[in-house]
């Protein structure tokens, strides 16, 4: 079906417009410090911006600042399996009482690194494995409406016998359980219904990208096959 709207179809008073994310005007004071020294800064910021009729609408917003991250979903095309990790996370502990999430390999971008040498790093210490090559997938910001965290996702195609059974970055106070799933699996997760068995935004996002282009990931993977 066509994204027009049909003929003769009532219109309400709002605008037929464009699809995307966009700019707009605004004044930004602060911030303010509200978090102390914690894992992540935390900060107040006031900010107006056009309102109803174009009136001047301030709103006082608290943000936790995490900045640009990068996830990766590894693949083996050869074997047929994703690694993914199993990771604990307080905040879903709290919420839901199971915080060993599954997860994709992830972290932050550091400052003036780029992000495939981020995704190529995080590989490595969350899944104790380095990729072969990396695909860009999507970006997307998780929790717009609490954190500036913007995440990079890549499909990096890895060697799923030299994945090891615990990994992560003893630096970070990391402890990461790599393990294996078949696609057909991983898929079928996407279906499960409400509440579902995987939690982590990350994840299914990345899952849901691969159901999507498949045949885009298999060109990719075809391209950067090992030479016989």
């Amino acid at each position: 079906m066509s994204g027009e709207p049909r003929a003769g179809a009532r219109q309400g008073n709002a605008p037929c417009e464009a699809l995307g994310d966009r700019a707009v005007p605004v004044t930004l004071e602060g911030p303010a410090d509200i978090g102390g020294d914690g894992f992540r800064p935390y900060r107040r910021y006031t900010v107006t911006l056009p309102g109803a009729g174009g009136a001047p609408l301030t709103q006082t917003r608290d943000i936790l600042r995490v900045g640009p991250v990068v996830a990766v979903l590894a693949w083996d095309p050869a074997a047929g399996v994703f690694a993914l990790i199993r990771q604990f996370r307080l905040a879903a502990h709290l919420a839901t009482g199971r915080g060993e999430l599954v997860e994709i390999a992830a972290g932050r971008i550091e400052e003036g690194e780029a992000a495939e040498t981020a995704a190529r790093r995080e590989c490595r210490e969350e899944l104790g494995v380095a990729p072969l090559a990396l695909l860009p997938m999507l970006s997307f910001m998780p929790t717009p409406g609490v954190t500036d965290e913007h995440a990079e996702l890549f499909l990096a195609l890895v060697d799923a016998a030299r994945v090891p059974e615990e990994a992560g970055e003893p630096g970070e106070t990391e402890h990461t359980r790599p393990f294996l799933l078949p696609e057909a699996a991983a898929l079928a997760a996407l279906a499960t219904p409400a509440p579902g068995v995987i939690g982590n935004v990350f994840t299914l996002a990345a899952l849901q990208w691969f159901a999507l282009n498949r045949a885009r990931a298999e060109a990719f993977a075809a391209d950067h096959a090992p030479a016989k």
